[in-house]
């Protein structure tokens, strides 16, 4: 902003000579020197100065000559003096235009503040007539809700009221038919006891009446006998002659009996025969000789028992992971012979016998399992079997015992002697199932496997049997006559001679295993012979193998179906020849 004054006039109308004003300040000051403080201020004080270039300082009067004689001041003072001096016009300068302007804005901020404040009121007042009307909204709300909640908690309270009407009612009529039931049920147990009573008493009549004409019925026999008892003096020793003469006889029939079986035993043993008694108690000593002598020492002997179950570990991963692969058959054969049973060195004989008993019963489990789930699974254990059977001393002894321990009787068959090997009779029923070959349940009440689940295991068993009959030897020797193919012709004749196993269902699943296995294979080997064998076994499936025309299996459902399946496999045969 600039500011300008009028110019003053001129005291003296000639102007001074330009030279006399080179030391004025630019703003209209006279020179003068510092030293002389206040005329400087009373100069400054009485003269209006401005930066205006274009306003021109009044002239002065001419100096007196004392003035003439002051020094002239520095450029520096004339600085300082020109620059106080442009202050105190500045701090003392009124501008009209900045009293408005602040005036303008003070009664603008004062506007502000009472519409602010208007604004305001109208704002809260607005908000507590919105809230008012809220809350008279909700209250409404609020009561038509509390209304309709006391209705409904009515109409349940009354629907509650008649559930719980209707459920007592319920209940009295259950009452009254319970206690209806049970004086029934008192009624018809003192009839019980009535009729019992009553019957109590007939039987002590009875018993009575019948002590009475037995007493009479022996005096009368003590009579008779009396008069009989000479007659049996008289005939006693007539009698006692021909019983000499009859035991005479009877030892000299003996006699003749037992060499005539002694040279039909000889006869057998020479071709290498044995009865179905000899081969049971066979397996039998050899069982309870590996039981007794064999496994008993090793599992009490720590180092035994740790090394046989050491080995014994590595067979049943190796027969679970059998499959129908010639490949797989080979390794695992020849994995069980070289690094389990026959290592180098070789086992001690204890210790041999005690692995040949794990693995046998390790092939028959796996039968167990795996045959009777799946028909096919038979072939690559039967391999397995038969390979080992040919290249493990030993092991088809132990084997077959095993396996008349797991199929009891059946394996051979024969029917199970009253007495064990040893002689002595059965201790109870439990030990006689056991050697039959049953397993206990898994049921507490139940002594025993069911029939059916029997049957079933023992078909398994015995399918892998029948396989390992059909096999050729590999090496050229042939096997233990326990596994060769005139076996299969000894098994069947011997089960179609005993009536007593034939009634079993056992017998016909195992017929009808026997043949599924061999029946065309034996069809090729003996010809016209087998179909005799085979005529013979659809007579007893069909007809009856006795007088009283039993069929083979029996009359329960299980022997009804393997009896069936026995038939339609008969008919298989005879239509593919």
């Amino acid at each position: 902003m600039r500011y300008s004054v009028p110019r003053s006039l001129s005291p003296s109308p000639v102007r001074r000579d330009p030279r006399e004003s080179k030391g004025r300040s630019t703003y209209g000051l006279n020179l003068v020197n510092y030293s002389d403080s206040d005329d400087s201020s009373d100069s400054l004080e009485d003269t209006d100065s401005t930066s205006d270039s274009e306003v021109e300082a009044p002239p002065e009067p001419p100096l007196s000559p004392s003035h003439k004689l002051r020094p002239k001041a520095t450029p520096e003072q004339r600085h300082v003096a020109e620059t106080i001096a442009a202050i105190r016009l500045r701090t003392r300068h009124h501008d009209p235009y900045e009293e408005w302007e602040k005036q303008t804005r003070k009664d603008a901020f004062r506007i502000a503040r009472k519409d602010h404040a208007a604004l305001q009121s109208k704002l809260l007042s607005e908000r507590d007539k919105s809230h008012t009307q809220e809350e008279r909204r909700l209250a409404a709300i609020h009561t038509r809700q509390l209304a309709e909640v006391e209705g409904m908690l009515s109409s349940l309270k009354i629907q509650q009221q008649k559930e719980e009407d209707t459920l007592k009612r319920t209940w009295e009529e259950r009452d009254k038919a319970l206690w209806a039931r049970i004086d029934a049920g008192i009624k018809v147990e003192e009839d019980k006891v009535r009729v019992k009573l009553e019957a109590e008493r007939k039987v002590r009549e009875e018993a009575e009446r019948k002590r009475l004409e037995e007493e009479a019925r022996k005096n009368a026999e003590e009579e008779r006998k009396r008069k009989e008892q000479e007659e049996i003096k008289r005939a006693a020793d007539e009698k006692e002659r021909l019983r000499v003469e009859q035991e005479k006889r009877q030892q000299e029939e003996e006699r003749r009996r037992a060499q005539d079986e002694q040279a039909t035993a000889d006869g057998r043993k020479t071709i290498g025969l044995t009865t179905a008694g000899e081969d049971w108690r066979t397996a039998r000593s050899i069982l309870m000789t590996i039981k007794n002598n064999t496994m008993k020492p090793i599992k009490t002997d720590k180092a035994r028992r740790s090394m046989w179950g050491e080995y014994r570990r590595k067979i049943t991963p190796k027969i679970g992971q059998l499959t129908n692969d010639s490949n797989s058959i080979r390794d695992i054969t020849m994995f069980i012979q070289s690094q389990i049973m026959l290592p180098n060195p070789p086992h001690p004989p204890m210790l041999y016998t005690g692995l040949c008993s794990s693995l046998a019963k390790a092939i028959l489990l796996q039968a167990e399992t795996e045959v009777t789930a799946e028909k096919k699974a038979a072939l690559p254990l039967a391999q397995l079997t038969h390979a080992l059977l040919e290249n493990l001393p030993s092991f088809p002894e132990v084997f077959f015992a095993k396996l008349v321990q797991r199929c009891g009787p059946w394996a051979i068959p024969s029917v199970l002697p009253t007495t064990d090997v040893t002689g002595e009779p059965w201790k109870d029923d439990d030990e006689r199932a056991k050697a039959m070959g049953y397993r206990r349940s898994v049921e507490d009440n139940v002594p025993r496997e069911p029939v059916g689940e029997y049957m079933l295991r023992v078909a398994g068993i015995m399918r892998v049997y029948f396989a390992v009959l059909k096999l050729p030897p590999n090496n050229g020797q042939p096997l233990n006559p326990l596994f060769q193919m005139p076996r299969l012709w000894v098994w069947l004749a011997r089960l179609m001679g005993s009536e007593r196993m034939l009634e079993s269902p056992v017998a016909a699943q195992l017929i009808y295993t026997a043949l599924d296995v061999l029946g065309s294979f034996a069809l090729q080997v003996w010809g016209h012979q087998w179909v005799k064998l085979l005529e013979l076994v659809y007579a007893g499936a069909t007809a009856g193998y006795s007088a009283d025309n039993k069929l083979i299996g029996g009359s329960s459902a299980e022997g009804i179906a393997a009896r069936s399946r026995l038939k339609m496999e008969v008919e298989r045969i005879m239509a593919g020849r």
